[in-house]
């Protein structure tokens, strides 16, 4: 399926915060910070006892992350802390 055929959701987070599950069918989702705050992107799996910690997404940086083939993105925490502006694209 190529992007043309999907859907396109956009956003801006500022001090907030959008979790993407399972049901949302999220394929890719792409987050940008267009401000000089930090924001964080935090996953769910562990992964050999391991948990998932926060990444911080600085300014100007800019995070993705792609499912595999045809499944989606199960869990992913995206947060915007007071001062920072996240600009959010995701494919579904």
């Amino acid at each position: 399926m190529s992007v043309l055929e999907s859907g396109i959701f956009t956003t801006e987070l500022t001090n907030d915060s959008l979790i993407i599950t399972e049901s949302m069918g999220v394929k890719e989702v792409s987050i940008f910070n267009a401000s000089s705050t930090s924001g964080t992107v935090t996953g769910s799996q562990k992964l050999l006892g391991t948990p998932s910690s926060a990444i911080n997404v600085a300014e100007a940086e800019t995070f993705t992350v792609n499912a595999l083939e045809a499944s989606v993105i199960k869990n992913l925490s995206i947060v915007s802390p007071a001062g920072c502006t996240l600009k959010i694209v995701a494919i579904v």
